[in-house]
């Protein structure tokens, strides 16, 4: 008790005469976590998984399909290891009583899991064609949902094609997942120790394409798992939407390897209207031959650059440097490139007090970036190739669904365990698409937990109906039913 202007306040007022106990029959937590399981029944996830882990003469206790997909639940409602999964699957008020599994039953699954994938870590042949028709069933969902597939924005509008159908786009990235203990593959790299998976994403709707786990010392421009990479994503794109494609990667695309393999893709330029449209968009070194080329730009070639909302910038100068790599002084610089790829750079003016590396110009910080794409403003090409740092939002999703705590000292395992928080990533996409609006449909992984998947809900029976009541006190109440009855408005697969 203190004293606050006259006034005695009581600071331990609001606990007195309140108990605390464990119990209460139908009381479930996390109650949301019917949301991604609702939905990847719907899509025909779970189904899908079943049909694939379904071994000849094996009957196994737990339905595997069931769960893999309460796992993926889990982990989009914020579980992060295997104790997590247990305890959350282990209401049988949510998940039935043969719904939960052990840890060690997880493990098992994970096991499982891990036969379907290749040598290189990617999908084999059953699992990844077995997603592609879950995948394409969800997007056509999406789209009846909202007329056409999202589309990705650049200079303030939407990235379009020639016909004006939203342009797919495709986002390669690796990241660093750390390993506080001894594991298989884990090994040192520039970040520390762990493992340096390589992933990619549509950006039009947020879900992951592929992932490829990789032993920590794996090289980040390495050709091959990048070729291997965009393959499989591209061929998780639903037939559709493959015909007009932009593929965006870092610096570590700027591979002959990985470029030329992109250049073959892009069949428009052979087979016309009958091909396929597939450009690219990727971070290009800022070598010799480049602060060459930029050394000998005019002051007056350099142009404004454009912020993401499309206006102009301030500080940020762009340029086309391909006609001086190509026919400068020292002669073609880009000897063994495709003869479609252009070459741009941009720079900054660097903070005050912001100290140059060895041989960095002084006053300037660059980048640049190489494209296939024939037209369009130089101002607009590099806005559209910034928004390559959107991929860093769905890594960050990415770890927050398990992809940073892997469970088991098995490469195999830990491999299968990433597909799997990848697809808690897809689920929460898809969930945002097919079941929220408004500021939920936005919401990252964190806000969506605190306001529906986490939320408190009693199971009563009525009416020969099991009916899950959400504390009308909480303030998105409303909103999960909404979301639950949107989802049961779907089709089954």
């Amino acid at each position: 008790m203190k004293r606050t202007s006259g006034v005695k306040i009581v600071e331990t007022a609001w606990s007195s005469g309140l108990l605390v106990r464990a119990e209460g029959a139908g009381t479930v937590a996390h109650a949301g976590v019917v949301l991604p399981r609702l939905l990847a029944d719907r899509v025909g996830l779970t189904g899908a998984y079943r049909d694939v882990l379904a071994r000849r003469g094996f009957v196994p206790g737990r339905d595997r399909g069931r769960a893999v997909t309460d796992t993926v639940a889990a982990l989009a409602a914020g579980a992060s290891c295997l104790s997590d999964v247990e305890a959350m699957t282990a209401q049988v008020e949510l998940f039935g009583a043969a719904g939960g599994a052990s840890d060690t039953t997880v493990l098992r699954v994970l096991g499982e899991y891990a036969d379907r994938l290749r040598d290189d870590g990617l999908p084999g042949r059953t699992l990844a064609r077995a997603t592609a028709k879950v995948r394409a069933r969800a997007w056509t969902k999406i789209v009846a949902r909202h007329g056409a597939l999202p589309a990705v924005r650049a200079a303030g509008k939407d990235l379009t094609g020639p016909g004006g159908d939203p342009v797919t786009v495709v986002r390669l990235d690796a990241t660093v997942i750390a390993s506080a203990s001894d594991k298989e593959g884990a090994e040192p790299n520039y970040k520390g120790y762990g493992f340096h998976p390589l992933t990619a994403w549509c950006s039009n709707t947020g879900e992951n394409l592929a992932m490829m786990n990789r032993v920590g010392s794996a090289g980040s421009f390495t050709a091959a798992d990048h070729v291997a990479v965009l393959d499989a994503a591209l061929a998780q794109v639903p037939a559709p939407y493959r015909r007009d494609v932009l593929v965006t990667v870092d610096g570590a695309g700027a591979s002959h390897g990985l470029v030329e393999h992109l250049h073959a893709l892009n069949t428009a330029t052979v087979h016309g209207a009958r091909g396929r449209r597939l450009e690219y968009s990727i971070g290009w070194p800022v070598d010799v031959r480049t602060r060459t080329a930029i050394e000998a730009a005019r002051e007056g070639d350099w142009s404004p650059g454009l912020t993401a909302a499309g206006t102009a910038e301030t500080d940020a100068q762009v340029i086309e440097l391909t006609g001086l790599l190509r026919t400068g002084p020292g002669g073609d610089q880009l000897t063994g490139w495709p003869t479609d790829m252009r070459t741009f750079a941009r720079r900054t003016p660097r903070a005050p007090g912001e100290q140059a590396q060895l041989g960095q110009d002084p006053n300037w910080r660059y980048g640049a970036f190489a494209t296939n794409t024939p037209t369009g403003q130089v101002q607009y090409l590099d806005v559209r190739h910034r928004t390559q740092a959107h991929v860093e939002d769905r890594i960050k999703e990415l770890k927050a669904c398990g992809g940073t705590r892997l469970p088991s000292t098995s490469y195999a395992r830990n491999s299968a365990w990433l597909h799997l928080a990848a697809h808690a990533v897809t689920v929460l996409a898809w969930l945002r698409l097919l079941a929220l609006t408004g500021d939920l449909a936005l919401a990252e992984p964190k806000t969506l937990r605190f306001r529906l998947l986490s939320a408190p809900g009693k199971l009563v029976r009525h009416a020969r109906s099991r009916v899950l009541k959400i504390p009308t006190g909480w303030a998105w109440a409303t909103h999960l039913a909404d979301a639950f009855a949107r989802l049961r408005a779907l089709h089954p697969a």
